[in-house]
């Protein structure tokens, strides 16, 4: 029943009784009387109460969301008195559950003197409500049922979502809900909170992507709320009145009437529809208006803020051109059909055009802002040297290119042609996990109104001429900004590639300069010649047009395939009858006689991967654009791998295009060209690992100690320029003189196709390799497990290092113990197998809450609190891991708060073993990891990953899921204290602690002898001094 709904029949009884008091007559006719008002009063209030339970729900919508053919989930839509509109999706299979709230409301909505106020509400919403007024209650409730909370804001929508085990569904989308009936908004966790926010936007000094973005809104129209910063810091939100200002921008956004919420659970939908009317219709609706911003960020002809070339100095070596073009057309338009053209990269596009011209790298198209009246869409290049250095002919071939679509008008062929494929990938959309799904629809409910939009089905698309030929119009040299990013630019003088940079953005200090774009340029640019090597988009020959299931001649788990033709190889086969999806995957593993992997022999690998991508892009890429995916990943072994539809011409095709592909590259081209395109991206890579934020660098540094295979990024470099095509050529060639081949082939296949599949792969690597190619069938799967360094016992191995990029303000610290190999039960001889790999697990699901409440909620050491066990190599290792940057509390203290961390947390558990709700917490992890073993992938492609794991692992046991279980129901509480003494207290500990200091964060010298730490200085050379490695049943 609603709340409200029992206090409502109370005062009606009431009322009724006042109504019916007896007057004076016999005893007789009083009890008469009595009844039939008795049995009046019983009707009545059923009639009532199914008349207030009837109003809860104002509406079940006649319309339902169009969904994809192979999805059996059942939908309802509905309308409460309250107008929340409620997607309800029933699951039966499901075993994790959702919810999602989306409030239309983002960070266009700040006020000008509060900036990231609505990041701020976000933050502080999980601090507690009247309800549920623990901290952080959301989050340890979603820990304690194998779950995790999130929540995002962005320009125009704010959306809080959860994943659980549908048995804590209920409860979780409660305490969520409470969010918008009756949050604390306590003031004891403003500071708290704003420090958090601080540190999430200290993160953007780490990455590209925060100080890119506000080159834009930074550049954009005052007037427009797009020109405001967005994330919030502790100098935008630190005012005597911000507890205030949140309850005044709280009150003013969230409202029911701009709240829309999905669930995802595996109950019925008449059930799912109860919750929803038991929990959400006490959200209020204050009937606020959906904010709508009238002030365009790039008005048109307003040359102060459109028709600009803006340079600026990124944080990382990348040499890029972004080009913005507004749309200001309101109600969303559908801007795929532009982005397929802009972004296409087969024959005649305008990558290809400028890629071969040897400009650029990448490029990509997209939709960077959604607005109600304004959408952005941008196309961005990854430049070369040459590119960077004529940004102009760029934007030309762009217009040429543009002229083109429009001299030949909107090609309706080829829209419907974009359209069929998108609706062939729709129809068959594999799931996705509830709380990315209800995430998705949720947000999606808020821009549009008819429930037969919600999953955005593509077949809704109605060819319009008119509105395509408006959306082109934005298309033009005057309508447009360009943003130009290196740093090669400079602040101290003009270069050969820009402008000097004079002025420093605001919130990341980015060096820029705002120019007008010339008037000449822009009359250049409308004036353009076609060029012939630009066109449009052929005839796709990839399109499939065989969806037929085929006949099942399958096993209920993969088996070898025993055929002439493959007779030679190892090749797995699984014919799917769950998902019933007409998709093929494919991976084989090509395994050259083992040698020792060198630093050369990993650059060129790197370097013949870039050229296959470069040069297969053209022939491929139609491919690509309906879902077929082909890569070759070129390492010290090769995975060839092919998904998509299982249309037997189509994926023949596909793999005989790729393959003869491999032997037609080009190891003569033009030195600078090459240069330019291959060596160059993969320089700035290693480059660029001194830009990685600390947090990476301490875990790269853990197993740079432990792991003999990786070097250092100057080692890369000091080789790179060594290497030449030839040598590519030849790591090729010698690569496949003698080779071992492991295939797995599954879904709508059956074993005669899985078999000439396996062979067409297997002749075509021979053939190309001109008949050289020696083909062994011999199980080299263990040779490429490269066992890593068993670290000191009773030892602390202390790394220290500043950070590489001196602007850096953030610091991070991994403290990582190694527990063993993976396969081995170590001490545990006399239990179960995997018993150990089961107390490693049990010990991240139990460490996951209370770590992010002590290292961040409590001790506020960073954004980025983490604990997890995880595998790498061949052993298991656990890993507690913080990123932060307060002044106060640098690398030593976040090492030392660890130590705390573990210390502190082992008592609980020791208190927690002693009591019965300890007891009872110790059995729902057990019965929340069991379920988390046991669950069944969600689509075809999660069960391909599944099962090769098992296929291609040297230990290959496809009943390992269940021995886990088993070992599982036979461990204690006493076994998981053992453990985690053992592994993380004990003598018997084998641990890290790899700190990287941020720009201002002083790093000692000195170390504590007595809790047995050793101070690494070099960190190969320490290395060297390493020799045990894990036995197999260590």
């Amino acid at each position: 029943m609603a709340a409200g709904t029992a206090s409502d029949n109370e005062e009606i009884i009431v009322e009724l009784q006042g109504e019916s008091k007896p007057r004076s007559r016999s005893g007789r006719n009083r009890l008469a009387i009595v009844l039939v008002v008795l049995v009046v009063l019983l009707t009545l209030i059923v009639v009532l109460c199914v008349t207030v339970k009837a109003k809860v729900v104002l509406e079940v919508l006649s319309d339902k969301p169009i969904t994809p053919d192979s999805d059996y989930r059942e939908y309802r839509v509905i309308r409460l008195t309250n107008t929340i509109v409620v997607t309800l999706v029933s699951d039966p299979d499901t075993r994790t559950a959702s919810t999602s709230f989306n409030v239309a409301v983002g960070s266009l909505c700040n006020p000008d003197d509060v900036l990231g106020l609505a990041h701020y509400l976000e933050h502080m919403l999980f601090m507690g409500t009247q309800k549920y007024p623990q901290e952080n209650q959301a989050d340890k409730y979603a820990s304690d049922n194998d779950g995790w909370i999130n929540a995002w804001t962005d320009d125009t929508n704010t959306n809080y979502h959860f994943l659980v085990e549908n048995s804590a569904l209920r409860n979780m989308t409660d305490i969520y809900a409470q969010f918008f009936i009756s949050p604390l908004l306590r003031k004891d966790s403003l500071e708290r909170e704003m420090q958090a926010v601080q540190s999430e936007y200290m993160m953007g000094f780490s990455v590209d992507f925060w100080p890119e973005y506000e080159m834009m809104v930074g550049n954009a129209n005052p007037e427009s709320p797009y020109s405001r910063f967005s994330t919030g810091s502790i100098s935008t939100l630190n005012r005597t009145d911000i507890q205030d200002r949140l309850w005044e921008f709280y009150d003013r956004y969230y409202s029911a009437n701009l709240i829309t919420v999905a669930i995802i659970g595996n109950e019925t939908l008449d059930t799912l529809q109860e919750w929803a009317e038991e929990i959400f219709t006490a959200i209020p609706n204050k009937e606020k208006t959906k904010p709508v911003f009238n002030q365009l960020p790039f008005p048109p002809g307003d040359k102060r803020y459109i028709s600009r070339a803006i340079y600026y100095q990124p944080k990382s070596d990348k040499d890029s051109i972004k080009l913005v073009f507004p749309i200001n057309i309101p109600d969303y338009p559908n801007l795929s059909y532009l982005t397929y053209l802009l972004g296409y990269e087969g024959k005649g596009s305008l990558y290809q055009y400028l890629s071969t011209r040897g400009y650029i790298t990448t490029l990509i198209s997209s939709i960077s802002t959604e607005a109600q009246n304004f959408v952005l869409v941008s196309v961005t290049c990854d430049l070369t040297e040459s590119g960077l250095l004529k940004p102009k002919e760029i934007v030309k071939a762009l217009f040429q290119f543009v002229k083109r679509v429009k001299d030949n008008g909107v090609n309706e062929q080829l829209w419907k042609e974009n359209k069929q494929i998108d609706e062939l990938k729709f129809k068959f959309k594999e799931k996705e996990d509830p709380a990315t799904y209800a995430s998705t629809i949720s947000a999606h409910m808020a821009r549009v109104t008819d429930p037969r939009d919600y999953l955005d089905p593509p077949s809704r698309r109605i060819y319009n001429q008119t509105l395509e030929e408006e959306i082109m119009a934005h298309i033009t040299p005057d309508n447009f900004n360009m943003y130009i990013s290196s740093l090669k630019l400079d602040t101290d003088g003009k270069t050969v590639y820009g402008p000097q940079l004079t002025e420093k953005e605001k919130w990341y200090n980015t060096p820029y300069r705002n120019l007008p774009i010339e008037q000449s340029d822009i009359t250049n640019w409308e004036n353009v010649e076609l060029d012939d090597d630009l066109t449009l988009p052929e005839t796709n020959p990839f399109i499939p047009d065989d969806f037929n299931l085929k006949e099942y001649e399958g096993t209920a788990k993969p088996v070898t395939v025993e055929a002439p033709e493959v007779s030679d190889m190892t090749v797995w086969w699984y014919q799917d009858k769950e998902f019933n999806q007409p998709k093929i995957y494919m991976g084989c593993r090509v395994q050259p006689t083992p040698t020792t992997p060198t630093v050369e022999s990993a650059l060129l690998s790197e370097m013949l991967s870039t050229v296959f991508q470069r040069e297969t892009s053209e022939s491929l890429y139609p491919a690509v654009s309906v879902d077929y995916s082909i890569g070759i990943l070129f390492d010290d072994y090769w995975v060839i791998t092919l998904s998509g539809f299982s249309d037997e011409a189509k994926v023949k095709k596909v793999i005989e295009s790729g393959l003869d592909s491999l032997f037609q590259l080009n190891f003569a081209q033009d030195d600078e060209h090459f240069n330019a395109t291959v060596r160059e991206p993969i320089r700035k890579e290693y480059v660029n690992v001194q830009n990685w934020m600390p947090a990476q660098l301490s875990r790269r540094y853990a197993r740079m100690i432990q792991d003999e295979n990786i070097y250092t990024s100057q080692d890369a470099l000091d080789k790179i320029d060594s290497l030449s095509q030839p040598d590519i050529q030849a790591l090729r060639d010698n690569f496949l003189k003698n080779i071992a081949i492991d295939c797995s082939i599954m879904g709508n296949v059956v074993r005669q196709q899985a078999a000439e599949y396996a062979e067409i792969l297997k002749n075509k690597l021979v053939t190309g390799a001109d008949g050289s190619s020696t083909i062994v069938k011999e199980d080299r799967l263990a040779s490429y497990i490269y066992p890593v360094y068993k670290l000191p016992e009773n030892t602390t191995l202390v790394i220290r290092k500043k950070v590489l990029n001196p602007e850096e303000p953030n610091s991070g610290v991994l403290t990582q113990f190694q527990i063993g190999p993976i396969e081995s039960n170590g001490p545990y001889t006399d239990k179960l197998p995997y018993t150990r790999y089961v107390l490693a697990t049990l010990l991240g699901l139990m460490m996951r809450e209370p770590c992010f409440n002590y290292l961040r909620t409590q001790q506020q050491l960073g954004y980025v609190a983490s604990c997890f066990e995880e595998e790498y190599k061949d052993i298991m290792v656990f890993n507690i891991l913080v990123q932060g940057s307060r002044e106060d509390a640098g690398a030593f203290v976040i090492a030392e708060q660890h130590d705390i961390f573990v210390d502190l947390q082992y008592d609980k558990f020791v208190n927690q073993s002693k009591s019965e709700e300890g007891q009872k917490l110790w059995q729902d992890i057990k019965v929340a990891l069991r379920k988390q073993i046991e669950e069944k992938p969600i689509s075809l492609s999660e069960k391909n990953t599944q099962f090769n794991k098992e296929i291609f692992s040297p230990t290959r046991d496809f009943e390992r899921k269940e021995k886990k279980v088993k070992a599982l129901e036979t461990v204690t509480m006493e076994d998981f204290l053992e453990f985690y003494k053992r592994y993380l207290m004990s003598e018997n500990r084998r641990k890290i602690s790899s700190q990287v200091y941020g720009k201002d964060d002083d790093m000692p010298n000195t170390i504590n002898q007595d809790k047995g730490e050793v101070l690494v200085t070099d960190i190969q050379t320490y290395r060297a001094t390493l020799s045990d490695r894990f036995a197999k049943d260590e």
